[in-house]
């Protein structure tokens, strides 16, 4: 028997190569999963993943920073599946860098609404699902730049910061329902994510950093601190941020 028989997950930013991670290892260990992302056709490639594990994945088209589409995708989840156990709220990321100067209110919009409003009405949507369940558990993907300052970054750094707040709140205020809340903050990781940063120049000196263990971190070695978290091995833990940066974070 597999850690989450029968279980079933929610999993947002599921398009992209982390979230791709969370949602095949949590198929692996026995979920069923509801994707969610604004690109289907590479929802579709993540759910030909978990459907080879045999379970079962449902592809759900959202943008989870508009409240609407948001209640909309929860309703379309609870009708497939009935209640939810886990969600990893994982959609986010910074669109551009720019020094905090420069920062156009546009910019900061929409950073502050990807990076902390929606995983806030991704978890309220499903909280009543969660809180009939009797026991459920949350991961927030935080970042590095949560608690160190980057170059370029301070608007991300503000909103993945927030995030780590908003995880202990929700924490201290669900926890008497049974849900664990918790946060991870990866460092660098090896997707498909940084792409389109390549040619900036900031990006020289925000990923140059030193990292003790000498490389950036797998998506795997992300993808099991989060399915801990998620687990009842880690059933006395919430309001808990796990940094996993390599030991960026030392220097």
């Amino acid at each position: 028997m597999t850690r989450f028989e029968g279980k079933v997950a929610v999993v947002t930013g599921a398009s992209g190569d982390l979230g791709r991670g969370v949602s095949v290892g949590l198929a692996r260990e026995g979920c069923d999963v509801a994707l969610l992302a604004r690109s289907v056709d590479r929802l579709s490639e993540t759910a030909s993943a978990v459907e080879q594990f045999g379970r079962r994945a449902q592809v759900v088209e959202c943008d989870v920073t508009d409240s609407d589409a948001v209640s909309i995708a929860a309703s379309r989840v609870l009708d497939t599946f009935g209640d939810v156990d886990f969600l990893v709220n994982n959609a986010g990321g910074a669109r551009f860098m720019a020094p905090l100067a420069d920062v156009e209110r546009r910019g900061w919009d929409k950073t502050v609404a990807l990076n902390l409003t929606a995983p806030m009405l991704v978890a309220q949507a499903f909280h009543s699902s969660m809180v009939r369940r009797g026991g459920a558990s949350i991961v927030n993907v935080a970042s590095l730049a949560a608690i160190q300052v980057m170059d370029a970054l301070s608007f991300y750094s503000a909103s993945k910061a927030g995030l780590l707040m908003l995880t202990r709140s929700m924490a201290a205020e669900w926890g008497p329902h049974g849900i664990r809340v918790n946060a991870v903050a990866p460092g660098f990781i090896e997707t498909d994510a940084w792409d389109h940063y390549r040619d900036d120049p900031a990006m020289a000196s925000t990923t140059g950093k030193a990292i003790p263990l000498g490389r950036w971190a797998t998506v795997d070695e992300v993808v099991d601190p989060i399915l801990f978290l998620l687990s009842s091995a880690a059933s006395y833990v919430t309001g808990a941020c796990l940094v996993i940066d390599g030991g960026t974070s030392l220097a």
